[in-house]
């Protein structure tokens, strides 16, 4: 076969391959003494954008945060990390120092979002039904080029051992637990005020969220809750 026929060949199967396979991040493990020393550096000074910023080359948005900690190499949007090609399923109480928890949920009349299992006094809780956090009014309206919404952010530690009833965790977000300055602004793409921050949570957002389960174009199913990030994503 001549050598430009062979190479058109190749060409042709790497693009196929492409076309049907979900990407996987090539990068190499990211020491949690990096992770550490990176997570507290946007905290209060970082302020919440759908843009990328040209000191951190990343957007300075949920994701965008989570994949500058990690120095993934690109964005890796909310619905990625909420996927089993990043990362996996784990209990709230086994929640650790660099693990992630995800919210996702379909803005669009699609329907692709459904609950998991019910409250505890047995009432159904939709997905679709739990509030907006961290995606924007651009997410809200337009999502990640037909992809499924989402929110990630960082779990630092338990504020109690004994009851883990709430932890601190890293999050950049406009609306999650924010200021009453971050919520009066209204920016499409930018908050100024909406700082990057280090916040105590209850437990009660991942028990919530990991009921949640969308349906992908691109990765199939992507659950919300607490996940820990695969061994090639830190160590």
């Amino acid at each position: 076969m001549p050598r430009l026929l062979r190479s058109s060949a190749a060409l042709l199967l790497l693009l196929t391959a492409s076309a049907t396979t979900p990407p996987s991040d090539d990068v190499s493990c990211t020491p949690l003494t990096d992770l550490q020393q990176r997570m507290p550096t946007w905290v209060g000074s970082v302020p919440y954008s759908h843009l990328v910023n040209k000191s951190w080359s990343y957007p300075t948005d949920c994701s965008g945060f989570v994949s500058w900690a990690l120095q993934l190499g690109r964005d890796a949007k909310a619905y990625e990390y909420a996927s089993d090609a990043l990362s996996t399923r784990i209990a709230t109480d086994d929640l650790r120092y660099g693990d992630v928890i995800t919210h996702v949920f379909d803005k669009t009349p699609l329907d692709r979002c459904s609950k998991m299992d019910l409250d505890d006094d047995g009432a159904a809780d939709s997905a679709q039904g739990l509030p907006d956090e961290g995606v924007g009014i651009v997410g809200d309206l337009v999502g990640d080029l037909g992809h499924v919404s989402g929110h990630v952010f960082f779990f630092d530690k338990w504020d109690d051992e004994a009851t883990k009833s709430s932890f601190w965790a890293y999050e950049s977000t406009e609306t999650q637990d924010q200021t009453e300055a971050c919520l009066a602004q209204k920016g499409l793409l930018t908050r100024s005020a909406c700082l990057n921050h280090y916040v105590l949570k209850s437990r009660d957002t991942p028990d919530k969220w990991r009921r949640e389960n969308c349906s992908d174009p691109k990765y199939g199913s992507v659950s919300g809750g607490p996940r820990r990030l695969l061994p090639d994503r830190k160590s």
